[in-house]
Parts: structure tokens; C-alpha cells; sequence
């Protein structure tokens, strides 16, 4: 599956799904613009990138910043335009967890939740959307939710409500811009090895080996995903493969909410 001559942002890109999908993207032919908060972890992620990409036309770069100031996604898109000279595809993974529920919940938690899940969501979107629409070309959107942004969450207040507004604002600018050419979809991951889940097996289980075990055995296929398989999902979503594709909530889950 070819992205070649793609141009493309991930957010979240420090490690994680974003990570591999950025690796993956770059293994594709695609030209990455990278994003996150952590500069550090930012330049591991974005030297395996490059080392992915070759020498098959492939490029990446990286720009730090918080994706919930607009101002900030603004740059991120221009950045993008001016580094590789135009923009395909964006994907909006960056993310925040509160393993609380409602009366745990302090007023910081909840407006953190919104502000990371949702309105860097709208504002990046909106940003691309514009670069997306002056090109007249199309473009492809890929939107980050979870498994509980389809179910409920039990313990998990501000997630599961900002992942589940994921789902409704990308059938939303799905309709919006089916007129336009730009395709916009969601993936919802299960459980997957990422420092997020492992810091949440530690803080759950005590051990992280032994939460991660626990966890996966109530999944029907018996195991947590790995990143790649979640980007793998992503790739295809992004590119010409899913062409017929939009307003569509893919769930990877390894059948947790067909239970």
C-alpha cells in the first residue's frame, strides 16, 4: 500500500500509535510533518521515521507544540505546506486519559480531556480542511476515538465522553466536505501497548507485565494490539485503497465490542 507523494501530519507523534503510524507513513513514501509536546521524545520518533523512509522520496520533520492553542495548529498546517508544498492527509491521534469517574473527576481533569480529545481536533481540522479546500484536491482525515468512544467506559467519565464526541464530529465534517473530495474517518482502537495503557496496568494492577496479561485475557482474541497494527489501519484509511470511504467508524478491537 503506497502513499507515495502524499503529504501528511500526525499528531501525537512522540511514541505510541502516532509514532508507528509515523514510521509506517514514511515506509510508504509519504512526506510526515510530525507533532507532539515532548521535543525529546519527539526526535527519537522522528529519527526512526526518517531511518523508515530510505531512499524512496520519503521525508520527515518534526515541530513541537500544543495542539490546543489554534494558533499552534495554524503553524503546524503552514509549516507543513512550506516544508513539503502542500497537505493530503492529517492524522488527529493526539490524546489524553482520566482513569476517574464522575465524582473523582476534578474540573482541570474534565476541561484537559476536552481541550487535548476534542477542540485540538477542531482546530487542526479546520486548519487543514482550509489548506485542503485552496488546493481543490481532496484530502484525507483520519480521526483518532477508542472502543469507548462506540461503548461505555465505566471509570473513565472524561475519555470515554470526549472520544465519543470524536465519533459524531468526524460523521459531521464528513458530510460537510463529501462535496469537497476530502474523506474523513475514524479508527477506534482497543487495547493497545502503548505508555499510556502501561502506565494505567501499573497504576490498576501494581505490575505492568501482569496488568497487561489480565487485560488481555478478557479480549476475544486473547492479546493487546501492538501500535502497527492500528497504524496499519490508519495507512488505509489515509490513502486511495479506502477511496469510497468516509463518515466511517472502523473499529479495531480485537472484538471487544462485538461482546
Amino acid at each position: 500500500m503506497t502513499l507515495k507523494n502524499k503529504v501528511a501530519i500526525v499528531t501525537g507523534a512522540t511514541s505510541g500509535i502516532g509514532a508507528a503510524t509515523a514510521k509506517l507513513f514514511a515506509e510508504s513514501g509519504a512526506k510526515v510533518m510530525m507533532s507532539g509536546r515532548d521535543e525529546a521524545r519527539g526526535k527519537t520518533s522522528l529519527e526512526t521515521a526518517r531511518a523508515a523512509a530510505g531512499d524512496g522520496g520519503a521525508e520527515a520533520s518534526f515541530l513541537a507544540g500544543d495542539a490546543t492553542n489554534s494558533a499552534f495548529c495554524d503553524r503546524l498546517v503552514a509549516a507543513a505546506v512550506e516544508r513539503f508544498g502542500r497537505l493530503d492527509i492529517l492524522v488527529n491521534n493526539a490524546g489524553v486519559i482520566h482513569r476517574t469517574g464522575i465524582l473523582d473527576t476534578t474540573d482541570a481533569d474534565w476541561l484537559e480531556a476536552m481541550a487535548i480529545n476534542v477542540n485540538a481536533l477542531f482546530f487542526l481540522s479546520r486548519a487543514a480542511i482550509r489548506q485542503m479546500t485552496a488546493q481543490g484536491e481532496g484530502g484525507s482525515i483520519v480521526n483518532i476515538s477508542s472502543e469507548w468512544g462506540v461503548a461505555g467506559a465505566r471509570g473513565h467519565i472524561p475519555y470515554g465522553t470526549s472520544k465519543g464526541a470524536v465519533v459524531n464530529f468526524t460523521r459531521s465534517l464528513a458530510l460537510d466536505h463529501a462535496a469537497d473530495g476530502i474523506r474523513v474517518n475514524c479508527l477506534c482502537p482497543g487495547e493497545v501497548r502503548t505508555p499510556m495503557l502501561e502506565s494505567g496496568a501499573k497504576s490498576r494492577f501494581g505490575d505492568v507485565e501482569g496488568g497487561l496479561a489480565t487485560i488481555a485475557e478478557k479480549i476475544p482474541l486473547r492479546r493487546i494490539s501492538d501500535p502497527i497494527e492500528q497504524a496499519r489501519a490508519i495507512r488505509f484509511l489515509a490513502s486511495d485503497e479506502s477511496s469510497y470511504m468516509t463518515g466511517s467508524i472502523v473499529v479495531n478491537d480485537g472484538g471487544n465490542t462485538a461482546a
